[in-house]
């Protein structure tokens, strides 16, 4: 879909970079995926533009590697304090063209976890499957939702799921890869922590896959290669998702470039070390990728529109969104941006939720479901800002780095594709 030229000088004028959904997308990872394992038809979204047909020609099973909040410019960060030694061979390779290609691509749009790990699991966009925020008005429960567990947003714990009596499969809108792939004999396993086993995400969007959890980080490596090793789908062909989210936590509580970042990257890459130390027969593809990347922000600048009572007078729903991208309901929008360019004058850039629709930003498909769960003025802070939106257990949250926005730094991220 083109982006209006009137839109797209705003965007860059802004310095926001929009998802790309036609090859070069976090979309077209897990539409890769699809076409590895031969399920994809003309309603799937394209594979990966860029990727070397000598990677992908010939691959039966593919592994992707989901490295929660490791951006693009966070990995060459990393890279360059020399603490990813295993991923750096793999670049320097990718570098001199030698079985390896590194790929910078978007994620989706919001750069979210709960969006983009639903568009990892099912080859859609968010405005498809419906997960399209962290915090996000669902019309279904009467309330602003996390989405990760699918439970109250102003209480840390709990999913309206933990009623029996509610399915989570009534509330999933598309069909996953582990169920098609199912229906067509492919084998697919998750190497996730073990606590994810019985949460909304797993049992919304992959249930029809096996989980090899590990209770340990440092278990993710084994689990991973026992796979590699043993191979049990036999004669199938076989997806494996590996999910490792240490360096996000790390980021949003110590910044982008800290430290505590490092630490967990580097416990990464070793554990990609040893899950792949043994020589492969060459016929399983691995993509190393991100669900996004974090924007430094100062906490002591941090814009707590959820306490602004003049604000919440405008609104219809409660605030949802995410810290750097606010859904705002609101009957009010004249209203709306009148009191934000007043009340916080340059500390926003905002945009019309049917203008971002219409454009393509949140994907393809029935506009219905994400007209109801965004906000009619989406509110991005600039700079170094984020917003509060939902206070937690009564908390406002303060972060150091943050995401859900379309600066480079959120949306950018890598995909580092090899033969194993």
């Amino acid at each position: 879909m083109t982006i209006p030229a009137a839109l797209a000088q705003r965007l860059q004028d802004e310095d926001l970079r929009p998802p790309d959904h036609g090859g070069g997308g976090l979309l077209n990872v897990a539409a890769t995926v699809l076409d590895v394992l031969g399920l994809r038809d003309a309603d799937d979204p394209p594979p990966l533009a860029e990727l070397d047909p000598a990677l992908r020609d010939g691959a039966r099973d593919v592994v992707v590697v989901l490295a929660d909040g490791l951006g693009w410019d966070q990995l060459h960060r990393l890279r360059a304090r020399g603490e990813l030694p295993f991923i750096g061979s793999l670049m320097a390779r990718a570098a001199r063209a030698d079985r390896s290609q590194l790929m910078r691509a978007t994620t989706i749009f919001p750069s979210t976890t709960a969006a983009a790990i639903t568009t990892v699991n099912t080859a859609r966009t968010p405005q498809e499957h419906g997960n399209i925020a962290y915090f996000t008005w669902l019309e279904e429960f009467g309330a602003v939702t996390q989405l990760l567990r699918w439970g109250p947003a102003v209480q840390k714990r709990g999913s309206f799921f933990d009623d029996p009596a509610i399915d989570p499969r009534r509330f999933t809108k598309v069909r996953s890869i582990h169920a098609r792939a199912r229906e067509a004999g492919a084998r697919t396993y998750l190497v996730e922590p073990e606590i994810y086993r019985n949460e909304a995400m797993t049992r919304m969007h992959a249930s029809e896959a096996e989980l090899r959890g590990y209770r340990l980080p440092s278990s993710f490596s084994v689990r991973l290669a026992e796979l590699l090793d043993e191979r049990p789908w036999g004669a199938a062909a076989a997806y494996i998702y590996a999910y490792w989210g240490g360096v996000d936590p790390a980021a949003h509580e110590y910044g982008p470039g800290s430290r505590e970042e490092a630490a967990e990257a580097a416990a990464l890459d070793l554990a990609l070390s040893r899950a792949f130390a043994a020589e492969g027969d060459g016929r399983t593809l691995v993509l190393l990728t991100a669900d996004h990347g974090h924007a430094l922000v100062d906490p002591d600048r941090l814009i707590d529109l959820e306490g602004d009572a003049e604000l919440r007078a405008l609104l219809r729903n409660p605030l949802a969104g995410e810290p750097r991208c606010v859904f705002i309901h609101t009957d009010r929008s004249d209203e709306v941006r009148r009191h934000l360019d007043e009340r916080y004058p340059g500390a926003f850039a905002l945009f019309d939720r049917d203008e971002l629709i219409a454009a393509g930003m949140f994907g393809r498909g029935d506009t219905a479901l994400v007209r109801s769960r965004v906000g009619e003025v989406c509110a991005f802070p600039r700079g170094d800002r984020g917003a509060t939106v939902v206070r937690v257990d009564g908390q406002v949250v303060l972060h150091r780095g943050s995401h859900g926005g379309m600066s480079p730094a959120e949306m950018l991220i890598p995909v580092l594709a090899w033969r194993v």
